[in-house]
């Protein structure tokens, strides 16, 4: 048995692999060591300090996506009247941004896998910064264009804060956290709405100077990431243990806690570990049979090395270096099955949140466009047909008014943040979105009563943003739990690919 020990140790010290940076150190590891891999880890440093601050600086890459996002939905409007647009013109502002966020998101994915979540998120946000204050000085309506399909571009691979905040988080922790930290979002199109308030409404400026206050909050990010490390998931995927390891000795500091005993090692490592021991089990119990390599190998008789690890599953990383590639989303019957049914999720989540997002501000026009035509002050919104059409020369822009009453639906994704997180935990992620789905279904279907009163209306409006919110906050915290480590960050980016179908934003805007 002692000579079987020493070939494993042997094996295993080839099968960990070199480091291609020359500053991470190689380590060795035998098949007696103990060993643990980072889920172990951030299991035992638990929630502390160190996730509170990660917690700050993801939340922040949200603000900035969520201010850009609420931008569009008084923008458009805005730009509509300054250039004299016509209606298929206003919304191609809206569609442009997210033409560029559905070129983006696959590429961010890849990004964000080759070069690492901090520096890919870093990168994304000085990109978002430029974009959002260069469209700020738009000289007319094409160069607008260029410009906010660029921000989309950008902001694009804002969602992969989530994945990268996820991975620092324990398993009892994730739900609850991940959640919460759409508290963010939130806050970021509450503040955009306030801004909009400020800028347009008290001191009559113009979109320009609200596009370039928008941009400020980006730059906070960009200092908040001097104090946070890469993720340590990045690492281990890319061969570099010795890193990986620093990370983690930097999460158990600043929450006070220790890491496990023994050497860091990838999932798969760990996996063959203890394949190795049970063969070595197995020999000591059955002393009359010869001793082979055939007790390292798996069940093809193949030893453990790069090569064959190419034939194995994708759910376990071998080499401790393969990164997450698009057709591994497909790899297997049950993985179709499952991208398949997320794509629907992801899909149905995004067209129902930002097509209310969009709603809000075309029904308030609408209707102040119908009281200018008609000569009155009515509250009620008419149906198509019984009251005058609005028209291009009808322009209006927002008062004081609409901004508080956009205010108050835009404050509806705080309650559906609190109620997904009472009972994600309790009735879980599939019967959460399940039952908000059917929320929002309900709260569409009552719109359609005509004539309705416009804070009917908005009460309507303020229960649907509520539970869609919720709703794509679960999805979130589903998605990145469903994928194995090596292609979370490219199964996330996919379904922002699939939910960003910029051809049905304009159907949405000119219907």
């Amino acid at each position: 048995t002692s000579v079987l020990e020493e070939q494993m140790d042997v094996r295993l010290r080839q099968f960990s692999g070199t480091d291609e940076d020359e500053e991470d150190e190689h380590v060795e590891f035998t098949i007696s060591d103990n060993v643990y891999t980072v889920e172990d880890a951030i299991e035992a440093c638990g929630f502390g300090w160190f996730q509170i601050k990660l917690s700050v600086v993801a939340g922040l890459v949200w603000v900035v996506d969520a201010m850009e996002i609420m931008v569009l939905s008084i923008l458009a409007p805005e730009a509509r009247c300054d250039y004299g647009l016509e209606p298929y013109q206003e919304s191609l502002i809206t569609t442009v941004v997210f033409g560029g966020m559905f070129l983006g998101a696959g590429l961010w994915g890849k990004f964000l896998d080759k070069f690492g979540r901090k520096r890919g998120l870093f990168i994304i946000c000085v990109l978002v910064s430029v974009t959002s204050l260069i469209s700020a000085f738009a000289p007319n309506y094409i160069s607008l264009l260029v410009f906010r399909c660029a921000v989309g571009f950008s902001v694009a691979g804002s969602a992969q804060a989530a994945t990268y905040y996820a991975e620092f988080l324990p398993a009892k922790n994730r739900a609850f956290c991940i959640v919460l930290m759409e508290m963010f979002w939130a806050l970021g199109t509450i503040g955009e709405v306030l801004l909009a308030m400020l800028i347009l409404g008290r001191l009559d400026l113009n979109w320009h100077w609200l596009l370039g206050f928008t941009a400020v909050p980006v730059v906070i990010d960009l200092l908040a990431f001097v104090f946070v490390p890469e993720s340590p998931f990045y690492y281990i995927t890319a061969g570099k243990n010795g890193k990986a390891k620093k990370v983690l000795e930097r999460v158990a500091r600043d929450n006070g806690t220790k890491l496990p005993s023994g050497q860091l090692v990838s999932t798969g490592e760990k996996r063959w570990i203890e394949l190795l021991r049970k063969d070595i089990q197995e020999s000591e119990t059955q002393p009359n049979e010869p001793l082979t390599e055939e007790h390292m190998s798996d069940s093809n008789g193949e030893l453990p090395n790069e090569d064959t690890a190419k034939l194995m599953p994708k759910e376990i990383d071998y080499t401790g270096g393969t990164r997450g590639r698009f057709f591994d989303l497909f790899s297997s019957p049950d993985r179709i099955h499952l991208t398949s049914l997320l794509w629907v999720l992801w899909f149905g989540a995004a067209f129902g949140y930002y097509g209310v997002v969009l709603l809000t501000t075309e029904m308030l026009n609408i209707l102040k466009e119908q009281q200018d035509m008609s000569n009155t002050s009515s509250n009620v919104l008419q149906c198509v047909g019984s009251a005058p059409a609005p028209t291009h020369g009808n322009c209006t822009h927002l008062e004081t008014d609409d901004y508080i009453q956009l205010l108050w639906t835009t404050a509806a994704e705080i309650p559906g943040i609190l109620l997904t997180m009472l009972i994600i935990e309790k009735l879980g992620r599939k019967i959460t979105v399940a039952a908000e789905f059917f929320l929002a279904v309900l709260f569409f279907f009552l719109m359609y009563i005509c004539p309705i009163h416009k804070y009917v209306l908005l009460a309507l409006i303020f229960g649907a943003r509520g539970v869609l919110t919720g709703a794509f906050q679960a999805i979130y915290v589903y998605t990145p739990e469903a994928y194995p480590t090596a292609i979370r960050v490219i199964g996330l980016a996919v379904q922002w690919l699939v939910w960003e179908q910029w051809l049905l934003r304009l159907w949405l805007k000119c219907c």
